[in-house]
C-alpha cells in the first residue's frame, strides 16, 4: 500500500511539473500596450540617427513583434550603425540574427561575447560579436536579448527562460531583441568599439520598453 502511494504521489507531481512546463511555454496573450520605440533619442552625444522605414513584409508576418525601432546613426565623422530593437510578447519574435544574416549571403568568420557598461550603470552586460564577410566586405554585429526588470542576456535560451518564468507568473513575458551592425573600414576591433560606444548611451533607453 505505502509503494502504491509513493508511485501515485510520484505521478502527481509529474503530472503537476508538466502541467507547470506547459503553462511557462504558452505564449501570452497580447498586453495591448503600445512599444513607445519613439522614446529613444535621435540624438544622443555625437550621434544623429534617422528611421529607415518598416521591416519588410515576410520579416513582420515571421516575427510578429509587438513593435520594433528600424534606424541609422552616425558619430560625427558620419560612421554608420544600423540599429534595430525588435520588442513583442511571443517566442518568435527572438531568434539569432545569425539565420537572417546566412540568408541575405553573409559569412559568418568570427564569433565571440564581450561586454559593455551603460551609461550611469554599475556593471556590464555581455553581448554576442559576430564579424562577417560578403563579397570582400565585412561588418560587426552586435545583438543581445531583454527582459522585464531590465534583465538583460546574450543567449536565447536564457531569454526564453525569463519570458516563461514571467509568463508562468502571470506577467506579460514581454522582451526584446537589440542588434547593432556596424560596417568594417579597416579595423573590425574600431568598429566593434564604435558600436559599444552606442549602445552604452542608448542601453538605458532599451530597458524602458520592457515592463516589469
Amino acid at each position: 500500500m505505502r509503494s502504491l502511494d509513493r508511485r501515485c504521489l510520484v505521478m502527481l507531481a509529474l503530472l503537476l511539473a508538466a502541467q507547470a512546463a506547459l503553462w511557462a511555454m504558452r505564449p501570452a496573450p497580447a498586453s495591448g500596450i503600445t512599444v513607445r520605440t519613439d522614446r529613444i533619442p535621435l540624438r544622443i552625444a555625437d550621434w544623429r540617427g534617422r528611421d529607415l522605414g518598416p521591416f519588410d513584409r515576410v520579416t513582420l508576418d515571421m516575427l510578429q513583434p509587438d513593435g520594433y525601432l528600424n534606424r541609422q546613426y552616425a558619430d560625427a565623422d558620419g560612421w554608420p550603425v544600423q540599429l534595430a530593437v525588435v520588442c513583442g510578447h511571443r517566442k518568435n519574435t527572438f531568434h539569432s540574427p545569425g539565420f537572417c544574416l546566412l540568408g541575405g549571403g553573409w559569412n559568418i568568420t568570427d564569433k565571440s561575447r564581450l561586454g559593455f557598461r551603460p551609461a550611469g550603470a554599475d556593471r556590464s552586460i555581455a553581448v554576442n560579436r559576430f564579424l562577417l564577410e560578403r563579397d570582400g566586405a565585412q561588418a560587426v554585429v552586435l545583438y543581445y536579448y531583454l527582459a522585464g526588470g531590465g534583465r538583460a542576456t546574450p543567449s536565447w535560451v536564457a531569454h526564453q527562460a525569463y519570458l516563461a518564468w514571467d509568463r508562468a507568473h502571470r506577467r506579460r513575458g514581454e522582451g526584446a531583441l537589440v542588434r547593432l551592425i556596424v560596417p568594417v573600414a579597416s579595423d573590425p576591433g574600431a568598429a566593434t568599439r564604435h558600436g559599444l560606444d552606442l549602445l552604452r548611451l542608448l542601453h538605458p533607453y532599451f530597458i524602458q520598453l520592457i515592463g516589469a
